[in-house]
C-alpha cells in the first residue's frame, strides 16, 4: 500500500500555473525542491528519450534517478550480428546484458550524470506483460516502494501507444500505482514514444528544447549504446534532435463502454486471446463466447466474457501468440474508465 510523500497543496491560482508549467519542462526542473526519475525500460531509452532533459537537470542541481526495468539481454538480432554467432543461450543472454549495462554507465556519464541515483530492478526483457499479469501484486508494492524512496516530483516514462510490449506494459503498472497515490503525493507526468506514432486527438504535448552543447552530448551518449546503434545507428540518431517531445500527464487514453477498439479478421481469432489486469491482478481471458459476454468487438459482436467484475480503470490487449520476429505489439493495451492521474 503506497502512502504517498505529503506536498503542499495549491489553490486555483497555483493549479493553473501547475497545469501550465506541464508543458513547460524547463519550468518544472526549476520549481524549488525538483526531483527527476526517468524510467528505462531498456538501457538507451534514458538517452533517447530524455537525455537532454537529464542534462538540463543535473545543470539546475536538481536529483535526477534512472530506473532501467531490465538489462535488455532479450536482443538477440544485433547480439547474432556482433558476436557472430546463431545459437544464444542463457549464459550469453547474461553476457549480453552486462554489456548493455556497461554502455548505460557509459551513456550516463556523457550525459554528465555522475551524481545520478542509478535503480536496475533486473526484470525480464521482454517479459513485463507477463509480470504484470502473474505478479501484479508485488510489482505494484516494489514500483510504490521505489517512488516513495526517490520521491520525484517529475516522472519520465513511456507512454501508454508505444509499440514495444516492455514500455506499454510499464506505462499500465505506473498508471497503477498511481491509482494507489494520494493525489499530493504524485509526481507530475511526461510521457515519451519511442515506437510507433502517436495516438491522434492528444492535444497535451510538452516540448523540450536542446541546447548546441546538450544536443552533442545526447548525441555521445546514444552512440555509446553501441551494441543498439550496430543496426539501428541511423534511426537512433534521429532522437539526438534540437527538441524532445512528451505528452504532458496521463489521462489521455480513456475509452466507455465495454466495447474493445479492434475487429481482427475471424481466421485469426482462435490464435488470439485477451489479457486483462486491474487492481485485483491480471488474466488471459479466451475469446469466442457465444453467450453473455462482457466485452465486445468495434461492430459490437460479442469477444469474450471475463471471469469476474473487472474494477476500472481497467486495461486490455489483444495478444497473438502466434511465433514472429516481430516484437512490437499490433494491437496494444486499452484503458477503460477514468485513472486518478
Amino acid at each position: 500500500m503506497c502512502v504517498g510523500i505529503p506536498r503542499t497543496t495549491k489553490g486555483s491560482a497555483g493549479l493553473r500555473q501547475q497545469n501550465t508549467d506541464l508543458l513547460d519542462p524547463d519550468a518544472l526542473l526549476k520549481r524549488p525542491g525538483a526531483r527527476l526519475m526517468v524510467l528505462a525500460p531498456h538501457p538507451d531509452d534514458e538517452s533517447l528519450a530524455a537525455g537532454g532533459l537529464i542534462q538540463r537537470a543535473l545543470r539546475y542541481g536538481v536529483q535526477v534517478d534512472v530506473v532501467f526495468v531490465s538489462d535488455g539481454e532479450n536482443n538477440p538480432w544485433p547480439q547474432r550480428l556482433l558476436e557472430r554467432r546463431i545459437r544464444i543461450g542463457e549464459k550469453q543472454r547474461i553476457a549480453w546484458g552486462q554489456r548493455r549495462r556497461g554502455e548505460a554507465d557509459v551513456a550516463l556519464h556523457a550525459l554528465g550524470a555522475g551524481r545520478v541515483g542509478v535503480h536496475r530492478l533486473g526484470w525480464p526483457d521482454g517479459g513485463v506483460t507477463w509480470m504484470l499479469l502473474d505478479d501484479t501484486a508485488s510489482m505494484l508494492a516494489g514500483m510504490c516502494g521505489l517512488i516513495e524512496r526517490a520521491r520525484p516530483t517529475l516522472l519520465v516514462l513511456p507512454d501508454l501507444v508505444d509499440r514495444h510490449p516492455d514500455h506499454s506494459a510499464l506505462h499500465v503498472l505506473m498508471e497503477m500505482v498511481f491509482q494507489k497515490l494520494p493525489a499530493d503525493a504524485k509526481p507530475e507526468c511526461l510521457g515519451y514514444l519511442l515506437h510507433g506514432r502517436s495516438q491522434p486527438g492528444v492535444r497535451r504535448r510538452a516540448v523540450f528544447t536542446l541546447d548546441g552543447d546538450e544536443r552533442a552530448r545526447k548525441r555521445v551518449a546514444i552512440e555509446a549504446h553501441a551494441s543498439q546503434t550496430a543496426l539501428s545507428r541511423g534511426r537512433l540518431l534521429r532522437f539526438a534532435a534540437e527538441t524532445e517531445t512528451f505528452v504532458a500527464g496521463l489521462d489521455s487514453h480513456d475509452r466507455a463502454g465495454t466495447t474493445l477498439p479492434w475487429r481482427p479478421p475471424w481466421l485469426l481469432r482462435p490464435a488470439l486471446a485477451l489479457l486483462v489486469v486491474d487492481g485485483a491482478g491480471g488474466m488471459k481471458v479466451p475469446l469466442g463466447v457465444r453467450g453473455d459476454a462482457n466485452l465486445f468487438w468495434r461492430d459490437g459482436s460479442p469477444a469474450a466474457r471475463s471471469s469476474r467484475v473487472l474494477q476500472p480503470p481497467y486495461y486490455v490487449k489483444l495478444y497473438c501468440p502466434l511465433p514472429s520476429p516481430w516484437v512490437f505489439d499490433g494491437w496494444g493495451w486499452c484503458r477503460f474508465g477514468t485513472a486518478r492521474a
